[in-house]
């Protein structure tokens, strides 16, 4: 679907006050580099370990901390001791005309792009059209608040920075807040980080923190819901957490409306309805929302990089959206040659025995499928992974520097068949870890990765030896065709990774988030403005940002991607 023109420009570029340092305008992350990789998948490997058998959100539960102004009742034991199991209440706004708020995710990456979508977040309103779209009441970030984890300076200098100085001078309404659901990126440190930064009484830009814990309930006018759930790694609701929205039910009247919101499409990554996935978010729907006479209608979460909603065939009041345009590299929209039915892109979406069909994508396949052809040139883009390929394909030479390498060689010589083998593996490790797509393809596209960068490495080998053979001085001769070596893996090994990506990501569906991370491209960005009239119509403005301004460049220009999109909910509870 065509994006459809909003015809409006924005200032990129906010005042701010002359007495403070600039702050640093971090690049976008680059994932390529090695001591990125080691770093990354250390905290990974840590997080998982330690999210398996510590949950921190039990120390949320256990802190007892209340929130000034939220609608409280009392728990089931009493005191202070116990987390206030009430929702935040913006109820009062019933009377006032349409209620507003805002929804972004997986921000803090780049300081262009995340300034950019702060900058139009943070304007009074924004001009679709006829209409005039005031600020929202709120801001929620739908997960991975941060880029490439949650350090305290990550938040400080990707986040904070950039949404602090978008706001700028303007003056600052009073009971503006910021709720957020953490991220992956935002688990790496145990949520340490994250709960420091999101803890109430913070300040990001205009907004005010307010939450006491990762997860919470914002009831809304007009018999709306939101419902922010924190998943963690394993898409895991703890005991606590099941019971804080088993308490907030409680207060669900019939007829009653659902906004959930989690930190990854669950649509796109498993079925919540199946049995055997075991899904805490299917609970929520089919035993503690439903139960009460309430529905859920709308499913809004981040993870994917870009704007894409499907709607249930069989009733277009039902709808899920992915909007995580918030700043990080954006992620592709086009499906792939072969496979399109396990990649994430694709259109049609089952839900237990409901279909869903894609009717919105920004931006579009053809788009996505054309900045995919830039991992041609992913050696430029992503130099320094060739500073440890050189050392792989230098270390072919160094064990037999004296002779030519060729297969039969190779094939019979124990060290070089070792080698071979912790080259077949990583390129097999880096396959399997390569996230949900392409599950079939694994093990064999690995090997074959393997084998051609294998192959190529004896090649540059042979070649290097012939070069260097002329050289009557053993040591010159060792000197020269090392640095020979060096030098074809650091400029050939990445862009045959590269070709591979490319290949993996667009024929099997394989290596998608890979192969964009390695563009790291800044533009397509986007965020929803999601508007509650009287009449309990939910209408929602995706907002899109083409092209990001780059440092320098004072106004940027903004889009209504499609829609709005309108959730007319039933007046009665919900249907069997």
């Amino acid at each position: 679907m065509p994006a459809m023109p909003g015809g409006s420009e924005y200032d990129s570029l906010a005042s701010r006050s002359s007495d403070k340092p600039d702050p640093p305008h971090r690049a976008m992350v680059q994932w390529y580099r090695p001591g990125l990789w080691l770093s990354t998948g250390v905290q990974v490997l840590i997080s998982t370990i330690l999210g398996q058998r510590f949950d921190y959100r039990l120390m949320e539960r256990a802190a007892g901390v209340r929130v000034p102004g939220a609608a409280r009742r009392p728990t089931e034991r009493g005191g202070d001791q116990i987390v206030d199991v009430a929702a935040f209440d913006y109820t009062g706004h019933a009377g006032n005309g349409p209620f507003y708020f805002d929804y972004l995710a997986d921000t803090g990456d780049g300081w262009n792009p995340t300034y950019a979508i702060a900058s139009l977040v943070s304007q009074d309103e924004i001009q679709i059209g006829d209409q005039r779209l005031p600020r929202g009441a709120f801001l929620l970030m739908g997960g991975d608040e941060v880029y490439p984890d949650g350090s305290k300076t990550n938040y400080r200098e990707r986040l904070v920075a950039p949404f602090s100085e978008a706001w700028g001078t303007q003056p600052v309404p009073p009971g503006l807040s910021l709720f957020a659901i953490p991220g992956n990126h935002d688990w790496y440190d145990g949520l340490i980080s994250f709960s420091r930064q999101f803890r109430p009484g913070r300040h990001v830009g205009g907004w005010t923190t307010a939450q006491t814990r990762s997860y919470f309930a914002i009831r809304l006018p007009y018999q709306w819901w939101l419902w922010a759930v924190d998943i963690q790694l394993e898409a895991d609701i703890d005991i606590g957490q099941r019971d804080y929205f088993e308490k907030i039910a409680a207060d669900l009247k019939r007829g009653d409306r659902v906004i959930m919101a989690s930190a990854e499409p669950d649509w796109l990554y498993r079925d919540i309805k199946d049995p055997a996935v075991e899904s805490n978010l299917g609970y929520l729907e089919s035993q503690i929302v439903r139960p009460r006479g309430a529905d859920v209608y709308v499913w809004l979460a981040g993870d994917l990089h870009h704007y894409r909603r499907h709607a249930r065939l069989d009733d277009s009041r039902y709808q899920r959206i992915v909007c995580g345009g918030g700043g990080a590299y954006l992620s592709p929209t086009h499906q792939s040659v072969l496979g399109p039915a396990g990649n994430v892109a694709r259109r049609t979406v089952e839900v237990g025995s409901i279909r869903y069909e894609q009717q919105c994508a920004f931006p579009q396949a053809s788009t996505s499928w054309r900045l995919s052809l830039l991992n041609f040139f992913f050696l430029f883009r992503n130099w320094p992974a060739g500073l440890l390929m050189g050392l792989f394909y230098t270390s072919a030479t160094w064990l037999h520097p004296e002779n030519p390498i060729n297969l039969e060689q190779f094939l019979s010589d124990p060290a070089r068949l070792l080698w071979g083998l912790l080259v077949a593996g990583a390129a097999t490790f880096f396959s399997y870890s390569s996230g949900r797509d392409g599950r079939s393809f694994r093990l064999i596209g690995g090997l074959a990765h393997a084998a051609a960068h294998i192959s190529l490495a004896l090649y540059i080998a042979h070649l290097s030896y012939h070069l260097c053979k002329g050289f009557d001085d053993k040591l010159y001769f060792l000197l020269a065709q090392v640095g020979l070596n060096y030098l074809g893996g650091a400029i050939c090994g990445p862009i045959l990774l590269g070709i591979y990506l490319l290949i993996a990501a667009n024929v099997f569906g394989a290596h998608t988030d890979e192969a964009f991370s390695a563009l790291r491209i800044e533009d397509y960005k986007a965020f929803l403005r999601l508007r509650i009239s009287a009449d309990g119509m939910l209408e929602i403005f995706p907002i899109g940002v083409p092209r990001v301004p780059r440092d320098g460049e004072a106004r940027g220009e903004y889009l209504l991607i499609e829609g709005p999109v309108r959730v007319r909910p039933r007046v009665a509870g919900p249907a069997a």
